[in-house]
């Protein structure tokens, strides 16, 4: 998902008592181009060595800007250059920024790229605490206005309610329905139950097929495998609810296991890779 504009530094002092140079902000703003170096979003700046979470990677750096920005110190207003960038999120940055974490970009500043004499953004990282002043607070949108996504289990779930409710009813009505039918073509009729006169009662003639007797047998049956369905189709959700948590719990255990060559790797001291600015 391509993101808007968002402030990522101000040249002139950080909290921590450093300094970005406007000269660097221009630069990099100039000179990038991800197609001669890409620049990536990462978690505090610790590249992962496997891309399983949460040291993975979380996006690409699309663009940079520049523009003057008016900064609050204290009721005085300063006004400092600021670096724009523009991002290509994954969904797992999405899903943390819901979430309400690491919601600061931290950028890597390379002052001497590739010995060519100008500063180049190296990556930038997503962080709780941003050593630049005036960095914007990142809101990514999970889901464009008016979209619908329908999951794999929000399907599952909607056919079960569809199997539920009335279901059985409606299948009963369509069957003496039918019923009907097939008896109004073999005797050109509708189904009608008729007292039995005096006649029929001395003289009664040769026993003809009794469709109504049938109908409620049919029926009877009908009512019997509706019920039966039903206790399956029950039966059968709780089953894949089950394997539904199961599955989860699994993916997330996935997830959060290190790779068989996994080696821990030193404590961080706030340093990635060498850039020499970090910010």
């Amino acid at each position: 998902m391509k993101t808007k504009p968002f402030l990522l530094a101000t040249a002139g002092s950080t909290v921590d008592g450093r300094d970005i140079d406007d000269k660097f902000l221009k630069e990099m703003a100039t000179s990038y181009d991800p197609k001669t170096y890409g620049a990536r979003l990462n978690i505090e700046h610790i590249r992962g060595a496997t891309g399983q979470a949460p040291f993975r990677a979380f996006g690409d750096v699309l663009e940079l800007s520049t523009a003057e920005v008016d900064v609050n110190f204290n009721g005085k207003t300063e006004k400092r250059l600021g670096l724009y960038g523009v991002f290509d999120v994954t969904d797992e940055a999405k899903a943390l920024n819901e979430g309400s974490q690491k919601v600061y970009p931290s950028i890597e500043i390379e002052p001497n790229f590739g010995g060519k004499g100008f500063a180049y953004l190296m990556g930038c990282a997503l962080t709780d605490s941003p050593a630049s002043i005036a960095t914007e607070r990142l809101q990514f949108n999970r889901q464009m206005p008016g979209t619908l996504h329908l999951s794999r289990d929000d399907a599952a779930l909607i056919e079960f309610a569809e199997s539920g409710g009335d279901a059985g009813d409606t299948f009963l009505t369509k069957l003496g329905t039918m019923i009907d039918s097939a008896f109004a073509k073999f005797t050109g009729g509708k189904v009608e139950d008729k007292p039995a006169s005096k006649e029929d009662a001395k003289d009664p003639p040769a026993q003809a097929f009794d469709f109504n007797a049938f109908k409620a047998l049919f029926t009877a049956h009908g009512e019997a495998i509706t019920n039966e369905i039903g206790a399956l189709r029950t039966e059968l959700r709780t089953e894949v609810d089950a394997l539904g948590v199961k599955f989860a719990k699994l993916e997330k255990e996935q997830e959060a296991a290190p790779d068989r060559n996994f080696r821990a790797r030193p404590i961080s001291d706030g340093g990635a890779a060498g850039y020499a600015g970090i910010f």
